[in-house]
């Protein structure tokens, strides 16, 4: 059976809380200093998204990804990609595997839309419509 995360990610939704949430079922906060500005970006402590959804089901958001931030992963191995929510504020970014499905989603309220994606090694850097960027190693047992 399919986790929570990925029903939403198959409907085009994202939840409405900032966080790493993977197809797995796990999910960590993310704290996310400046806001848009992405001054810093750092995984919290473990979220329970069944349990957050069954007291606000509805804190959900449509995701739209940007074609300037989607991109193949040099060695094959899936895709890493970003866009937007429904509100300006929202901007996501993730990584897909070779079929595209999700293996995780970092859904972030107040970052702003994220416009630009690019691998570089293991390193994927993520670029909102600011010109403000969030780098993850993907080798990092978080982000493999």
């Amino acid at each position: 059976m399919a986790t929570k995360i990925v029903q939403l990610w198959a409907e085009g939704l994202a939840p409405g809380w900032d966080g790493l949430f993977r197809a797995d079922g796990s999910a960590r906060a993310v704290e996310l200093g400046g806001g848009a500005r992405l001054d810093w970006f750092d995984l919290g402590p473990p979220l329970d998204l069944d349990a957050l959804l069954g007291e606000d089901p509805d804190n959900v958001t449509h995701v739209d990804i940007h074609r300037g931030a989607d991109v193949p992963i040099p060695d094959g191995s899936g895709y890493v990609c970003g866009g937007e929510g429904a509100h300006g504020s929202e901007g996501f970014f993730a990584r897909l595997d070779k079929d595209r499905n999700l293996i995780w989603i970092a859904a972030l309220t107040d970052s702003n839309p994220f416009e630009k994606a690019e691998v570089r090694g293991r390193l994927a850097t993520f670029t909102n419509n600011l010109g403000n960027s969030v780098t993850v190693d993907l080798d990092h047992p978080d982000f493999a």
